[in-house]
Order: structure tokens, then C-alpha cells, then sequence
């Protein structure tokens, strides 16, 4: 990827003198920055700018690297075939026209995509910006030339931005704001070739890149994403586009109706240690108080808030407890301490007012908040500080470059919420962007911001190891192979988990009247019966499930029942009924980005309900699935409620674990829905399950 970051010559394909072209800004970006070659291609025009120009890109001197392409869509591969043949080892193609307008554009991106893996060329787009490196003043892209008439801030954050004009927007809004310092930003477009995962890889080596961001509307592949990721020490945000589109229509199970589209995301990033942002501002917001500082060694949500007003400082509580932090517990050292600024008639309370103190030390010189300030950073039970200030008053004052350093004496991080008149603001807001202190408008982004902080430092760790292969079916049990597409009876399912380590209640398959009452007895009353039917999956729903069965003559009645009902086509599960505090539904669902996930949620009608399901990406190991089980929402449930014994939540993460084992050695199986599994005191069993097979 060096050739496209840092190449020693660039050709220009569609250069061009007219000033309102695309063809010349791009000439002009590269001219008020780049270093190396600059060599026009086009056959109209012997010179351009004082460059000269070449009529073809064979006619172009080494060294050349890149060549940024920016003329029509159908001239597009003929030069693409030209760059190759040239040895270029790069394209970034910056025109439209390609599959984002129609099925003629999506057949010149078929195209390019052979291309790219036929003529071992890399293609960056095409319809994209292009890129644009802050660091090394470099602009590859069509972005009109007089944005650089303002001073990049060369910073520690590099963008990768699905959307051309919102890189161009990225970085407008950075620069008008001078808020914000960046490194690179990449437009990739219609990915074609390079993608989000090439960039990544890229990134992590990158020395002038600490934090990478993303907007993607799509992940190319979303398991290499990860599997990056996991080599990955920098701190990685997506914002994703799209997330309100529904999950396939034809989802047979719950599980896959749950997933929708953005869900198996949420799950797969929560997973791996990436910060999901909800929108733009957001997005750079996170990335820049990343930047600026380094997350603790050990995860730590302990706050400390110093504020010039008591209402700003309940609000902050609220954020602070809202985005998984809490308030700190200050020690008596520290109390002391800010006892000694107040007056004696103000009690020593947190969040920390510091407002009293100011008002008793006017004019005495007393640098009341550093003071505060220096004392709860040297508390061994605060983690982050949380400060407010205010512009524009006489009795406020504070310089970035006093607060900074005794936060780096501290190691700790600490955000600041500013409010006052707008030029005094935002002369502070720079003065803290230099001195490495991120500064808000509004006290939620500022707490969202710090809890990104806080959630620790990312260590690369390798990917799970699979775990035991799924043992063989039972030899009443024919082979998968034996089956078609779509759903496994119930009985046939639960044999399959069975053989792979989930836990099922007691069962018999009958298909004859004098099987009914011996089977029952067996199993021990009560018992449930259920009538299975070709293609029907969710049997309540039909009729086909009979509960509370006591005695022989309910159980042949029943039986007698359910054959008629099903007009002696099907069969009867006999089942042993059980109970249990906790209804769950686990599951397998195979993702087109991702691959087999594993999904966990309360079950029953729950499910429905109270739409509470969270997902990972298999394989995962025991520690993932218990971090899974803990983002349900319902956690309550889990815990205990009202009397009851809380889950084994080590059972279930190993059935979890057990799951995602089946999807990996199973290809056929797209889909797995255990609902309920009911957990209680003797532990878990499946009740009820469906397996779908492609």
C-alpha cells in the first residue's frame, strides 16, 4: 500500500488546463504539496501548468507509481489495461459512473474487478476523493484547490470514509473549526479493490497514525476485519450507515429475524474492542479525545467532577452513570484538602462546586481550581477528572498549559466542558487542542468521549482456537447430506446438539399408538407432546404442542389428536416437561459479512417482547461468550429476580462456544434457534430447537 500513500511519481489520467475540471484541481493539489514526479496524460495538450503532458501513460519516465484516473466511466478500463501493462503498481480512480448508477456502470466495475485480481494491479474507488495526508501535505484528490488555503493541523487521526463528499465535508469542517488535527483521510468509494481491511492493516504500522475512524456503509469482509483487529493496539471507531434495513424476509427462526442487518455489527464490534459511534460530529469527537490521550493499563470508570455550578454537576452524574462510569468516592486526604478552599460554612460534597470557594478567595491569589484540581488527580480512587469551566468571567480563569501539566504528572485523563462567549471559547478550545486537553460544548459528548477512554488499553490477541469438533450423529440419524434445504424437524435438530454438547430435556420419537404409554412412563409424568409436521417450524403457533400430560390416557388421547390433526403424515415428540426460572434463546445465524455469530437473548415471548439479543462472531472463546452474555440488557433476569437463583452464566457461555463450533463445521447449516433453553437449578436444558440448512 506504500505506492499509494507515498509514491515516487504520480501520472495524472484526465489532466486537464480548464480550471473548472476535476482534471486540474487535482494537478493543482499535487502541485502545493507533493514532491515527487507529476506527469499530465492526455493527448490534447502538449503542456499543462507548465507540466509537460503525455499523450499515453507507456509514454510516462520512471518512476512511476500511482496513476489517479478522472475521466469517463467507459474509457475507465482501457487505461486501467494501459497502467498495467505500464507496471504501475497502483490506480485510484476517482471518476463516477460505475455501479452506483445502474447495471451499465455495475458492468464497468466487474470489469475493474478482474482487472485488479487478473492483472495484479491494486484499484483504490473507483467513484471516491481520492486521499488526502495531512502530515506529508499531500492531496491525491479533485477537492476544490482552495481548501488548502487554510493551514492543515497536522494531527493523529486518520479517516477512512466510505462517501466521497463526506471526506471532502471531514475535512472542511476540521479545518474551518481548527479543532481537530488529522493525519490522513481516505475516500474509498465503491471498493473495488482496496477496502477498509487493506486500510487498516495499513494503519497499524502507520507511525503517524494513533486512532483510525470509519464511516462504511458495507464491510467488504467482515472476518479479515477482524482478524486485523485482533493485531491491532490502536484504538479503532466505526460509525456505520444502513442500520435500519430489515433482515431477510425469509428468515425461518427467531434467530435470524432477530439479526436483521445491524445487529451481527453491533455484536461483532462490541466483541472486538471497537467504539461504534452513532453520527459524524460524534465520530470525530471520539477519535480526537483518543488521540490525545492514552487509555489507562486497567479499565477504570471512577470520575472525579470539579464544576462552577451545581446543576451542571447533577447533569454530569447522570452522563457519567449513563455511559457506564460513576461518580468517585474521594478520600478523606482529598476532602481535607478541598475543605481548606471553601468557606466554613460549605460542606465538602461531590460533585466537587467549586464556585463558593472562588467567590470566598477573591482577591487573594488562590488558584482554586488547580488546587482542586491537584488533589483529586493525586486521590488513588479517581481514575478520570471531569472538568467544567466557563469564558468570559473575571473570577475563571484557566490556561490549558496550567491544567496540563499536572495531568501529565497524574497519567490520568481528564475532559473539559466549556461554556462562555464565543470568541474567549473558542481561543480555549485551541490553546487545549495544543496543550493534548479535549474540550466540549455539551457535557453527554464529553462524558461519551471520556467513557471511550476509559474502557481500557486494546491488546492484540490471537483468534480462538477451534475448539472440539462436533461429534458424529447418532446412527438413527442420517448424515446432513441426506437432508434438503430448509428446516430439520425438532427431533433431528436436538440429536445434532446433542452430539455437540448442548444439553436437551429427556425425549422419544413415536410414530405408533403402542409406543405411547410405556414411552411415557419412561420419561416419567408430566410430559409434552409435540407433533411434527414436514416444513413446519414453529409448532405453537399450529396447534401441534400439547402440555401438562399426566397420565396414560391423557397421553394417548393426545397422541390420538395430534396424528389427526396432522392427518397421519407427521410424527409425535414425546418429551419430558421441566421447568425453570429463566426462559433464554441461543442461536447460530451464518452472515454474508461475517460468517457464522452466535446470538444469546431472553426467550420465550420475551424474545418477541422485549427484543433483547446480542451477537458475536464464532469462534469465540469463553471469556467473549461471558462478555456477550453480560451486554443483555436484561441483566436482572440473569441475576436473580425476585427470589430466583441467578443463571450459570459458565453453562451458558460453553454452549455459546459449543455453538459456534457447529456453525464452523457445518457449512450447510445457515441457521440454529434454540427457544426456549430453560435454565434452572438442576442447570440447562434445550426445549425446543430448529436447525435450517441451506
Amino acid at each position: 500500500m506504500d505506492f499509494f500513500f507515498a509514491p515516487r511519481g504520480v501520472a495524472v489520467i484526465g489532466a486537464t488546463p480548464n480550471p473548472l475540471k476535476g482534471g486540474n484541481a487535482i494537478l493543482k493539489n499535487l502541485l502545493s504539496g507533493y514532491r515527487g514526479g507529476i506527469y499530465p496524460v492526455n493527448p490534447r495538450y502538449p503542456q499543462i501548468d507548465g507540466l509537460r503532458c503525455y499523450p499515453s501513460v507507456s509514454a510516462v519516465p520512471d518512476p512511476l507509481d500511482l496513476a489517479i484516473i478522472f475521466i469517463p466511466a467507459p474509457l475507465v478500463t482501457s487505461s486501467v489495461e494501459a497502467c498495467a501493462a505500464r507496471g504501475v503498481a497502483g490506480v485510484m480512480i476517482e471518476s463516477s459512473g460505475f455501479a452506483e448508477t445502474g447495471p451499465e456502470g455495475a458492468k464497468y466495475q466487474s470489469e475493474l474487478r478482474k482487472m485488479a485480481v487478473g492483472k495484479r494491479i491494486r484499484i483504490w474507488g473507483p467513484n471516491c476523493m481520492g486521499l488526502v495526508d495531512v502530515k506529508h501535505d499531500r492531496i491525491f484528490s479533485f477537492m476544490d484547490p482552495r481548501a488548502r488555503q487554510r493551514e492543515w493541523i497536522p494531527g493523529d487521526v486518520s479517516l477512512v470514509v466510505q462517501s466521497g463528499l463526506l471526506s471532502a465535508t471531514f475535512l472542511f469542517d476540521i479545518m474551518s473549526h481548527g479543532l481537530m488535527g488529522v493525519s490522513k483521510v481516505c475516500s474509498v468509494g465503491n471498493k473495488v479493490d482496496v477496502n477498509e481491511c487493506d486500510l487498516l492493516e495499513y494503519f497499524i504500522g502507520d507511525p503517524d497514525t494513533r486512532v483510525i475512524g470509519f464511516y462504511l456503509e458495507s464491510f467488504a469482509d467482515g472476518r479479515r476485519f477482524l482478524e486485523i483487529r485482533r493485531r491491532c493496539t490502536k484504538p479503532i471507531v466505526v460509525l456505520k450507515g444502513g442500520k435500519t434495513r430489515k433482515g431477510a424476509e425469509a428468515a425461518l427462526s427467531h434467530t435470524a429475524s432477530l439479526a436483521g442487518n445491524h445487529r451481527i455489527i453491533a455484536g461483532a464490534l462490541a466483541q472486538s474492542g471497537i467504539i461504534e459511534v452513532r453520527d459524524f460530529r460524534q465520530m470525530t469527537d471520539v477519535c480526537r479525545t483518543l488521540a490525545m490521550m492514552d487509555p489507562p493499563d486497567a479499565p477504570g470508570g471512577r470520575v472525579s467532577v470539579l464544576t462552577f455550578s451545581g446543576g451542571a454537576g447533577i447533569v454530569s452524574t447522570d452522563f457519567i452513570e449513563e455511559n457506564g462510569l460513576r461518580l468517585a468516592d474521594l478520600s478523606e486526604e482529598t476532602r481535607t484538602a478541598l475543605r481548606g478552599l471553601y468557606p466554613a460554612w460549605m460542606p465538602v460534597a461531590h460533585p466537587i462546586d467549586l464556585w463558593p470557594a472562588m467567590e470566598s478567595h477573591i482577591g487573594k491569589n488562590v488558584d482554586v481550581c488547580g488546587l482542586a484540581l491537584e488533589a483529586v488527580l493525586a486521590d488513588p480512587g479517581v481514575d478520570a477528572v471531569f472538568l467544567h469551566t466557563f469564558t468570559g468571567n473575571a473570577h475563571i480563569r484557566l490556561d490549558p498549559a496550567d491544567l496540563a501539566r499536572p495531568v501529565r504528572a497524574s497519567g490520568k485523563p481528564i475532559v473539559v466542558w466549556q461554556t462562555g462567549r464565543r470568541d474567549e471559547s473558542f481561543s480555549f478550545q485551541q490553546q487545549a487542542l495544543r496543550c493534548g486537553i479535549p474540550v466540549f460544548a455539551e457535557i453527554g459528548r464529553a462524558a461519551e468521549c471520556l467513557a471511550a477512554v476509559l474502557r481500557g488499553r486494546y491488546r492484540p490477541e490471537p483468534i480462538p482456537a477451534p475448539g472440539v469438533p462436533c461429534g458424529p450423529l447418532p446412527p438413527t440419524i442420517p448424515d446432513l447430506s441426506a437432508f434438503g434445504p430448509g428446516p430439520l424437524d425438532e427431533y433431528v435438530s436436538k440429536a445434532l446438539l446433542r452430539a455437540c454438547g448442548v444439553p436437551t430435556v429427556p425425549e422419544a420419537l413415536i410414530t405408533r399408538v403402542e409406543q405411547v404409554e410405556a414411552a411415557a412412563a419412561g420419561l416419567g409424568y408430566p410430559v409434552v407432546m409435540k407433533g411434527l409436521l414436514p416444513g413446519t417450524v414453529h409448532k405453537t403457533e399450529s396447534g401441534l404442542v400439547r402440555l401438562g400430560i399426566t397420565d396414560g390416557s391423557a397421553a394417548l388421547s393426545s397422541f390420538t389428536a395430534l396424528m389427526a390433526q396432522m392427518e397421519e403424515r407427521g410424527k409425535v415428540l414425546l418429551q419430558k416437561q421441566v421447568s425453570g426460572k429463566v426462559e433464554l434463546i441461543l442461536g447460530m445465524v451464518r452472515d454474508p459479512q461475517f460468517g457464522p455469530c452466535v446470538m444469546f437473548g431472553l426467550g420465550g415471548i420475551m424474545a418477541e417482547l422485549y427484543d433483547d439479543a446480542v451477537f458475536a462472531v464464532a469462534p469465540l472463546n469463553h471469556r467473549e461468550a461471558l462478555e456477550l452474555i453480560g451486554r443483555l440488557r436484561g441483566q436482572k433476569m440473569l441475576n436473580g429476580f425476585r427470589g430466583a437463583e441467578a443463571v450459570n452464566r459458565n453453562e451458558i457461555a460453553r454452549i455459546l462456544v459449543a455453538l459456534g463450533e457447529i456453525g464452523l463445521s457445518h457449512t450447510r447449516i445457515v441457521e440454529i434457534d434454540i427457544n426456549p433453553l430453560l435454565v434452572g437449578p438442576e442447570g440447562a436444558a434445550a426445549v425446543d430447537a430448529t436447525i435450517v440448512l441451506k
